[in-house]
């Protein structure tokens, strides 16, 4: 039973501490830090359906299981590109007055 509940917090701090590296990740001028994340849990959603696809034997159950592990597995993609798409959001119009804002000290500086 103790080993369940370790097992179970170790589970939320590793989930927390992507969720925070993702927020910090979205929050670069660049948009490309905050796909990283979910491009690599994408492509071991990948890995699982491909993995599971070459241990099943052939039939209509296998389809149904290749599309049930594909929704399970993308669960964390999903909620770190919503992340992503949340803080894109709220931080474009920042990025804009920035990029003014060191165009004007461009200018300023000829």
């Amino acid at each position: 039973m103790i080993e369940i509940i370790i097992f179970v917090l170790i589970g939320l701090v590793i989930f927390t501490g992507l969720v925070f590296l993702q927020i910090f990740l979205s929050k670069m001028q660049s948009k490309w830090p905050g796909l990283i994340l979910p491009g690599c849990s994408m492509f071991f959603s990948l890995i699982g359906v491909l993995g599971f696809s070459l241990y099943a034997i052939t039939g209509a159950g296998v389809i149904f299981g290749v599309i049930a592990i594909f929704v399970l597995f993308n669960i964390p993609t999903l909620i770190l590109l919503m992340i992503y798409m949340i803080i894109r959001n709220s931080k474009k119009d920042l990025f804009k007055k920035n990029q003014e804002i060191q165009k004007m000290n461009i200018q300023d500086l000829e």
